[in-house]
């Protein structure tokens, strides 16, 4: 294991070490410092671990970030250095470990105060391994992060560029069931009754949640069942498709549930499972993490039937808030009217590379005076533009 320079700033001290090794044994830190702010979920240790067992390519170079204030952990920043060709030249990109995955960006951090976010900020700058670039492609620009993120920049003098990402649907939730229903359009509650007749005019309909450990095998064999009979199968997207997604999620979910932050929601028409939702709980709500149905019963709608009941159940609990953290899809604005602005951070050290990289960066993102919604097609990854727009959060 190698280490880094250390950088201190104003009683804080920040160090770098190459590779992961040391994540076991900061899995008890790493928890009570996930549990202290509301963190994505990508931050948590179960998210952590089960991606470097499974996304960790041969090839990456890794180190692990660790800021302590007055001998206090104050934060763990996983870091993937990556090699890419851009017009013909090798770029070595850097950025989050949890980048990995369609959420939205984040640090595990204590606090975003100046003293923590600098000492993170000129941590960067003491690694052994050459970067190119430092990104973060998915900050909320509501996540008090990113100013403070800009203002250790620019102190600095740092090289970086700011724009527009994809945004995010979310969605507020109501006291009640009936008031979420309300404030939908007429044709979304139709759609959603005529779907409701429809799935229980093919038999026996049961909707299970995940509650107890011994039942966790069974629980995600029917995900794995679902997302073989769905239409990501054929595209090769789904779960089942790729084994680094059926292990991670596999380890993530497993470890998730024993720690009482995961949901896991499925329907079973005749006994057979054809629908799931798959979520995760913290302070900041409902993260939708995986949802999906089984491409043959699509007439009938499941997918929208247990959407629903999420829902409801959410409301029934006293959840907030449920967020769809990944690329906005145009079936989510048919849930919600609420979409959060992203932002994508780019730093560029005062390199040959890092300058020629913040140029074709300028030279590909144009800012745009849109403010259209730009939608993702699921099966084939690529951002459509919508006449959706962005609503006040």
């Amino acid at each position: 294991m190698k280490q880094n320079a250390r950088a201190r700033v104003a009683g804080v001290s920040a160090r770098v070490t190459e590779a992961f090794t040391d994540l076991p044994a900061l899995q008890g830190q790493w928890e009570v410092l996930f549990q202290s702010r509301p963190n994505e979920p990508s931050t948590s240790y179960e998210w952590t671990s089960a991606m470097v067992r499974h996304h960790v390519r041969s090839g990456d170079r890794c180190f692990l970030l660790r800021v302590d204030r007055e001998g206090t952990l104050a934060g763990l920043v996983p870091l993937v250095l990556r090699r890419f060709k851009v017009i013909g030249q090798q770029i070595a990109l850097l950025t989050p470990l949890s980048e990995d995955y369609n959420t939205h960006s984040d640090l595990l951090l204590a606090s975003t105060d100046e003293a923590v976010v600098e000492a993170v900020v000129s941590s960067l700058f003491t690694l052994t391994a050459r970067w190119d670039c430092f990104r973060m492609a998915r900050l909320l620009d509501a996540n008090p992060l990113l100013p403070v993120l800009r203002k250790a920049l620019r102190a600095r003098h740092c090289s970086h560029s700011v724009r527009e990402g994809l945004a995010a649907y979310v969605l507020d939730l109501p006291s009640c069931y009936d008031a979420y229903l309300a404030a939908r359009s007429q044709k979304f509650r139709n759609h959603l009754k005529r779907a409701e007749r429809k799935l229980s005019a093919n038999g026996t309909v049961k909707i299970h949640e995940l509650s107890h450990h011994q039942d966790f095998d069974a629980a995600f064999g029917a995900l794995l069942q679902i997302e073989q009979g769905s239409w990501k199968q054929s595209f090769g997207s789904s779960i089942t498709a790729v084994a680094r997604q059926s292990g991670f999620y596999r380890d993530f979910a497993s470890a998730a549930f024993g720690r009482g932050a995961l949901h896991l929601q499925w329907l079973m028409i005749n006994a057979k499972p054809v629908a799931y939702n798959l979520g995760y709980m913290t302070q900041g709500g409902y993260h939708y993490l995986k949802t999906s149905y089984d491409h043959a019963y699509r007439p009938v709608s499941p997918a929208t039937v247990l959407r629903a009941r999420l829902v409801e159940s959410l409301i029934e609990r006293g959840v907030d808030r449920l967020d769809f953290p990944g690329e906005p899809y145009e079936w989510e604005s048919q849930w919600t009217d609420t979409v959060r602005r992203r932002t994508v951070l780019s730093v560029y050290p005062p390199t040959v590379r890092g300058r020629l990289l913040a140029l074709i960066d300028r030279v590909r993102h144009r800012p745009s005076a849109s403010r259209d919604v730009t939608h993702v097609d699921p099966r084939s990854g690529r951002a459509q533009p919508s006449q959706a727009r962005f609503a006040a959060v």
